[in-house]
């Protein structure tokens, strides 16, 4: 056979060549334009995933949308070389010199041609850090001067730092905060050593890609992806939440969050398991958590938003901007399939929905007869992730990540599978309205039970004995 092998015990060379595959069926591969820059600053139309979040900021409901990170950093810190470093990654991305403001009706990017972003220092104890993580959640960005973005340096001792990094989800998505990592570290250690960095350039920045996209969905590629999501959301109604608390009148946005280590023995069986269906760790842990909330519920028409990163060509993949999009994962159970069966199932479901995720969801809800249906279809969450290497040591600085617990979530349910060569976990926000701490613990142990059946026992039937008959589904 010619062609390239692929080891089909090797997930990570899997999940590469399934991610290929799905490029070549979008055809999105490139095409993206250089626009020209003229001195001074640079102003151009907010992309249309930016516009739709920009509407839900003005709406004034909800957290702000931020993304927060944290890397520990032991060892001797030169500060003022790690600020060099931050405004040299500031030179290289134009998001985060960006401002955003309403100009003639239109919302329009505008980015400084230099600025000078600080490194914060603030002192704390290993005990108040879980403060200081709610102080900064509570820290608004000012989109209209900018920048969206901060870099705080929690001083915990002299040789003992942790910095956070908080982006505006309007210009970041978590591939952007690995990139952000990794270029400051290539920068600062060539701040140290007084050498250029090693990064190549980038070709193009977020404002191409916007007006790129902009130019797309204007064309017939918008009206099939509208016509689509018509078709596959039609009669979808929101997947029923295994609370075990009345949800009050006025429900707020405070939550909570537990880490739940998977064990040893289970990863490696559905490591296996994904190998032999050649699927991905997404495609196994977003089925077992269907079934979870089928079986809870009784459902057999299961609805999950589904975020997914949407780095299609190689030009976007190093820029720090946000390139993730929300789609909704419709599960038909109705013939209570296996729980084979219903893994092939939402492997060419996903393929399907994947291939058309590129239109942002404020654009298909005018078209939708309920208004309001996305948000209610949104309310429950899943996501997998493999989690981002951090160098071991940058100049004498040995870094570990750190993963801050934040104080509000944006939706009821969230469960998020994260995972590397050699051990997984599972991250559930919940909001404490809703749920207690014992029943997303219990839930954690269902989950964990239903990725074991699916691994060892995949004859039996989505609702077998001992589960609730199912109720609902898909229109005829």
């Amino acid at each position: 056979m010619t062609g390239t092998q692929v080891d089909r015990t090797d997930l990570a060379a899997r999940a590469r060549l399934e991610e290929a595959l799905l490029r070549r069926r979008r055809g999105a591969g490139g095409g993206i334009g250089v626009l020209p820059r003229p001195a001074g600053e640079l102003r151009f139309r907010a992309s249309v995933s930016q516009e739709g979040m920009w509407e839900s900021l003005t709406d004034g409901t909800g957290p702000e949308p931020t993304i927060m990170a944290g890397v520990r950093l032991r060892g001797p810190l030169d500060v003022a070389r790690l600020e060099d470093a931050w405004n040299a990654v500031a030179a290289r991305h134009e998001t985060l010199r960006s401002a955003f403001r309403m100009e003639s009706g239109v919302l329009t990017q505008v980015v400084a041609p230099a600025v000078r972003l600080p490194v914060e220092v603030v002192e704390r104890t290993p005990s108040e850090f879980a403060a200081f993580v709610w102080e900064q959640e509570d820290r608004s960005f000012d989109l209209e001067t900018g920048p969206p973005v901060r870099l705080v340096l929690v001083r915990l001792a002299a040789d003992d730092h942790i910095a956070v990094l908080m982006l505006h989800h309007i210009i970041g998505d978590a591939r952007a905060v690995e990139v952000t990592v990794r270029d400051l570290a290539v920068h600062y250690r060539a701040a140290l050593e007084g050498t250029p960095a090693e990064l190549p350039p980038l070709r193009v920045q977020y404002a191409d890609y916007a007006a790129w996209h902009r130019e797309r969905l204007a064309g017939p590629r918008g009206a099939e992806l509208t016509a689509y999501w018509l078709r596959r959301l039609a009669g979808a109604e929101p997947a029923v939440l295994p609370t075990d608390l009345d949800l009050p009148e006025r429900p707020g946005t405070v939550g909570a969050g537990i880490d739940v280590p998977m064990p040893d023995e289970l990863y490696a069986a559905v490591s296996r398991l994904a190998a032999e269906r050649a699927t991905t760790l997404y495609t196994v842990g977003l089925t077992a958590f269907t079934v979870l909330l089928a079986r809870r519920s009784g459902q057999r028409d299961v609805c999950v938003r589904a975020p997914i990163s949407y780095r299609d060509s190689s030009d976007v993949r190093d820029l720090i901007a946000d390139f993730s999009n929300d789609v909704v994962v419709r599960t038909d159970l109705g013939a209570d399939p296996t729980l084979g069966e219903l893994l092939e199932q939402v492997k060419a479901g996903t393929a399907a929905d994947f291939a058309h995720h590129d239109l942002p969801p404020h654009l298909l809800e005018p078209h939708l007869p309920d208004p309001g249906l996305m948000a209610r279809l949104f309310h429950v969450q899943f996501t997998a992730e493999e989690e981002f290497e951090t160098p071991a040591t940058l100049g004498g600085v040995r870094m570990e990540p750190v993963v801050p617990v934040r104080r509000h979530v944006l939706r009821p349910l969230n469960l998020r599978l994260r995972y590397d060569a050699r051990r997984a976990h599972c991250i559930v926000l919940y909001r404490t309205e809703q749920f207690t701490a014992g029943r997303i613990e219990e839930l954690m142990r269902e989950y964990h039970g239903v990725l074991a059946e699916m691994a060892g026992q995949p004859e039996n039937r989505v609702f077998g004995p001992g589960n609730p008959a199912p109720v609902g589904g898909f229109p005829d």
